[in-house]
């Protein structure tokens, strides 16, 4: 039994129109400058990064992808998925203060980007940046749109998602909505939900599936990425495991085998059996968080948009306008509802093409490698995909089709998995290889001129990764300089008039 559709609506829009207007009160409260709206440079503690590392990678649409792992791959499946996604965060405990290091002024990635390898490197990989944050915005409209729909039992014909990306636009949702909807889910399954114990035991879900810069400073950056992975790993561990519970508990795939739910929907598969004012707190708490999930992409797009491709030349008013710019492509493909795991992976697979030569400007030892190499090797990060496509169909347009992988994450072939493995190993290979033909080019030019061939230097250091002086310090030397001086002058003249008196 679903909700009354009146009930739905008005859940779904007080809660928006609510937040909303808190939003537009704290923004107005807070936001002062361009530089409040796009970032807070070295004013946040451990504990509030971690919180935003949390919420930032936690959305409705998790409640999607996650649980779909469980229900096809299992219990280590979802061990090692849940895993690979804190990964990357655990290794920015050791990659942030690197770039902070290296680039202490900037509050991007690309901004060591520009530092290392030039603007038009900055350019290129922002616009990556914008493309991979771009799937995730997609997603999650693409989730929301389906949670409600399952919970309510009524098409909205898509007007949660205009209003998701209109909302958002003004506001900022607290990172707390996902904590409420687990333990609100945790109460209601652990009542409701009836496990047979058969099922369980016979289950093949048991068995292997065989197929930084906002921070004060690296002290409190360390620590906010390692607080995260260890809020962030168990959680979606325990997400995804509500897949494998809806499998034992027989709401997924349904009762119906001429109908069956899809495996994204595993998670609120097990909503069904909830009564209806559980299903109405979790409509609340589900626009919530799309919106906190959604609103943290758009800030992101625009920032990397204003600060790498603009300069921070762009007006406070334009960068908002912006920002409801880039919503009206997301809208057009949010509500096709495609399939969020693959969307995800899109952009996953757009990060392993280009970041491969980004992380190699980080090791001082190949200081040699330069704008030129970086660009070629990301390029030939997706050349790699498509020539590994086209020699696995024997066709190049099939070739070119896994750039999106049309055909899925599960398919019944090793192509997904290739494109995973020769994207960012082709990455690397083509990064050497541009910088062997670079160095060939050179050899040739000197010959030519009849100079003495040379490897090329370490270049110094620049001034943007040196410790800034301590301006503070220099005024108060001065100041006490002047007083001290002062002083003596006082002294020398009074010591003259007790002369005269004398």
């Amino acid at each position: 039994m679903a909700i009354s559709i009146v009930l739905a609506n008005f859940l779904i829009y007080v809660v928006m129109v609510f937040f909303m207007f808190i939003g537009l009160y704290a923004g107005y409260k807070e936001t002062k400058t361009k530089t409040d709206f796009l970032s807070s440079i070295g004013t946040q503690t451990a504990l509030s990064l971690a919180a935003n590392w949390f919420a930032s990678n936690l959305g409705s649409s998790v409640l999607y992808a996650y649980p779909e792992v469980g229900v096809r791959a299992g219990i280590l499946g979802n061990f090692w998925y849940a895993f690979g996604s804190t990964v990357p965060l655990m290794v920015f405990a050791w990659l942030g203060p690197k770039l902070r290091k290296k680039c202490p002024d900037g509050f991007l990635l690309t901004s060591f980007v520009s530092e290392r390898y030039g603007r038009m490197n900055q350019i290129y990989v922002s616009l990556m940046s914008m493309a991979y944050m771009f799937c995730y915005m997609v997603s999650e409209l693409s989730a929301i749109d389906g949670i409600l729909s399952l919970l309510t039992g009524y098409d909205f014909s898509h007007v949660p998602i205009i209003l998701i990306t209109i909302t958002t636009t003004l506001y900022t949702v607290q990172g707390w909505a996902i904590a409420i909807l687990l333990i609100i889910s945790a109460i209601g399954f652990g009542v409701t939900v009836k496990l047979d114990p058969a099922v369980v035991n016979s289950s093949p879900l048991l068995q292997s599936n065989k197929l930084a810069f906002s921070s004060k400073n690296d002290h409190e950056l360390v620590h906010s990425a390692i607080y995260g992975s260890l809020l962030l790993f168990p959680t979606l561990f325990l997400i995804g495991f509500t897949g494998i519970i809806a499998a034992w508990a027989g709401t997924w795939p349904g009762s119906d085998p001429n109908n069956p739910a899809e495996p994204y929907m595993s998670f609120f598969s097990l909503y069904t059996l909830l009564p209806d004012w559980v299903k109405g707190f979790v409509v609340i708490l589900s626009v919530s968080l799309s919106c906190s999930a959604y609103d943290t992409l758009q800030s992101a797009m625009v920032s990397t948009m204003s600060n790498d491709l603009f300069d921070n030349k762009l007006p406070l008013t334009i960068i908002r306008c912006l920002t409801v710019l880039f919503n009206i492509p997301a809208v057009i493909l949010g509500i096709k509802n495609l399939d969020v795991l693959v969307v995800f992976l899109v952009g996953d697979l757009i990060a392993s093409a280009v970041m491969p030569p980004i992380l190699l400007g980080l090791i001082d030892s190949l200081y040699f490698l330069n704008g030129f190499d970086s660009l070629v090797g990301g390029l030939g990060g997706f050349f790699s995909i498509f020539i590994f496509g086209s020699a696995y169909f024997n066709s190049a347009y099939e070739g070119a089709q896994l750039f999106i992988l049309t055909n899925g994450l599960y398919a019944d072939d090793y192509s997904v998995l290739g494109a995973f493995i020769v994207a960012p190993l082709g990455s690397i290979v083509f990064t050497f290889l541009a910088f062997g033909i670079r160095l060939f080019g050179i050899f040739i030019l000197t010959k030519i001129q009849g100079k003495e061939f040379e490897f090329p230097k370490p270049q110094p250091e620049s001034d943007i990764s040196k410790p800034e002086p301590d301006i503070t310090k220099e005024k108060s030397e001065d100041i006490e300089n002047v007083v001290t001086k002062d002083t003596e002058d006082v002294m020398i003249k009074d010591s003259h008039n007790m002369s005269k008196i004398v």
